[in-house]
């Protein structure tokens, strides 16, 4: 492990990055040592390097014996964590990511262990009376499901119990939490919330996705009554989402709505990654499904404030700030971002400039993280935490949330297009 992270990084200190028309490429210096040519990231050289991260997630992070995923570690053997329930999601995120790279049975064969084991640990952890996949927090069962649904996606015999289950938490667990009351509309956050609660993102935007891909399944299918049907709720709950947290002059996600205890409704200012990601995500499920301009034009515009000016990007590094420490929720955000973010760059019905530009950002994080965020040797290299453009401490817990968020930034490099 040492000696490939030493020379896949080198290589790509070597190589240097510039600019093409605001977009970073790769560089090639020529034979002459005047200049060099530049094409589009190296995708050879980015799956080594996320053979390198993903890898380290599956052997320092992974439960064999229970089928889930440690929530820390510490070198050599430790995992001083117990069970936590909708980091899980992103984790096997990252092992689809892998699959649909590499092609590999070693990771397919993970597709099974985890469904279950995800299950086993959430009766264990919070004292289900049997093993279940529901839980009081409406967002941590809308990642599972997320999860799921990408399973069935990408598995080549496409099980037909990930996206059955997937539909029964959401039918059963998720919709089932809209009210009208407080703030007009939208999914509470737990089940047990009450009428001052209030509202948020986290819940309601990949709600919307969750919807809008059952729509498109059973579309496939040829169950046009409940492809009907999904995308009847993802339009509605994105339409919440765009009237009560979508300032679309300022380009702003606000994160939920507060309730005073009088009934006052005030939106908060709070913007995190991993609610933009997803409310631009939901946009974007709803243009592939409808077609309709208005959607696409929403999915980028909310890029400009998270790209841009410290919502949330930090202006010192140009990358992603930190939201947390790597063991703790925000450690995640990033990476969840990331996901529904490339798929934008990809999608050429979005402006040529406008690409590059998200092509541009995307390779300053992934580079940023791979050669000034990453321990190059010890126990702790090819760990990644909170902070993209510095190492983890080479001493105590890594945290499952923020290695497996830089986890997920590596593998969208090998998924993400040059813009020609």
């Amino acid at each position: 492990m040492k000696n490939r992270l030493l020379i896949l990084t080198a290589a790509l200190l070597a190589a240097g990055c510039g600019k093409v028309d605001g977009t970073y490429y790769e560089r090639t210096p020529s034979t002459s040592g005047e200049g060099g040519s530049y094409t589009p990231v190296d995708k050879a050289y980015w799956s080594q390097v996320a053979d390198s991260a993903t890898g380290a997630l599956m052997d320092n992070f992974w439960n064999g014996a229970d089928n889930y995923f440690y929530m820390d570690f510490v070198p050599p053997a430790s995992h001083p964590g117990g069970f936590q329930y909708w980091p899980q999601a992103h984790a096997m995120d990252v092992v689809i990511d892998a699959y649909v790279r590499t092609q590999s049975e070693a990771y397919l064969a993970y597709y099974a262990q985890w469904f279950d084991g995800v299950k086993q640990g959430n009766q264990a952890a919070y004292g289900a009376a049997s093993a279940s996949y529901r839980n009081n927090f409406i967002d941590d069962m809308a990642w599972i499901t997320l999860t799921m649904l990408r399973m069935y996606e990408t598995h080549p015999n496409h099980p037909a119990v990930y996206l059955t289950t997937a539909a029964q938490i959401y039918n059963d667990w998720i919709i089932t939490e809209w009210t009208e009351i407080p703030c007009g509309g939208g999914l509470k956050w737990q089940h047990s919330d009450g009428v001052t609660s209030g509202k948020n993102a986290c819940t309601n935007c990949p709600a919307a996705i969750i919807a809008g891909r059952l729509s498109g399944f059973y579309k496939a299918l040829g169950d046009s009554g409940k492809a009907a049907h999904y995308l009847a709720d993802a339009r509605r709950i994105y339409s919440w989402i765009r009237s009560v947290l979508y300032d679309s002059q300022t380009k702003i996600l606000h994160g939920g709505v507060d309730v005073a205890a009088n009934g006052t409704e005030t939106r908060s200012n709070l913007s995190l990654s991993y609610e933009v990601g997803t409310a631009l995500g939901a946009a974007h499920e709803l243009y592939k499904l409808t077609g309709e301009q208005h959607f696409l034009t929403d999915a980028v515009e909310m890029t400009s404030k998270a790209t841009t000016d410290g919502m949330p990007t930090d202006n010192a590094t140009g990358c992603l700030r930190s939201e947390g420490q790597g063991n703790e929720d925000g450690g995640l955000f990033k990476g969840i971002f990331i996901r529904y973010f490339v798929k934008l760059i990809n999608d050429t019905s979005v402006d040529k400039a406008k690409r590059r530009q998200l092509y541009s950002f995307m390779v300053h994080n992934a580079t940023t993280l791979w050669t000034s965020g990453t321990n190059q040797d010890g126990s702790y290299a090819s760990m990644f935490g909170p902070d993209w453009a510095a190492p983890i401490p080479q001493s105590g817990a890594v945290g499952l949330q923020g290695h497996v968020s830089g986890c997920m930034l590596i593998e969208a490099m090998n998924v993400m297009n040059p813009v020609e």
